[in-house]
């Protein structure tokens, strides 16, 4: 079964379809493909994603948390490493701090990726290059 990483972009097109209607039929699309796979969650993008904005659509997401292939990825071994590469890379690139954490995901041996979902391919385009990371987003079929 492949593990899909999925990235806080998304659920911001799945659950607001207001914001922008095409990323939102894009993210349904999506949402269909990952019920067949095994989805990786990092708790930052959860912190992002139940903000004030969705906390009344937050049910939703829960019921997805709730299901068995569903594996939430706790943060606490790659925030230092995330916090330190904030720093050394103030100036050279705009990255969030939960960015940042995804990146360090999708480095970590331990741990077998084979899509990432991203609606900001440019966030992390060097990384899944690197190590062979389809990356899915709005262009996504």
């Amino acid at each position: 079964m492949n593990k899909v990483l999925v990235d806080t972009g998304f659920w911001f097109a799945l659950f607001d379809p207001k914001d922008d209607l095409k990323a939102y039929d894009k993210a349904k699309k999506i949402f269909n493909y990952l019920e067949k796979t095994k989805l990786l969650i990092p708790w930052p993008t959860l912190y992002e994603t139940f903000n004030t904005r969705f906390s009344k659509k937050s049910n939703l997401l829960i019921q997805i948390l709730k299901k068995d292939n569903v594996i939430l990825i706790d943060d606490t071994y790659y925030k230092e490493s995330a916090l330190i590469n904030l720093e050394q890379n103030f100036r050279k690139r705009d990255l969030s701090l939960v960015d940042l954490i995804i990146r360090e995901i999708l480095t970590d041996k331990k741990i077998r990726i084979n899509f990432l979902v991203s609606f900001n391919v440019k966030d992390f385009v060097d990384v899944c290059q690197r190590k062979q990371i389809t990356i899915i987003d709005q262009n996504f079929n």
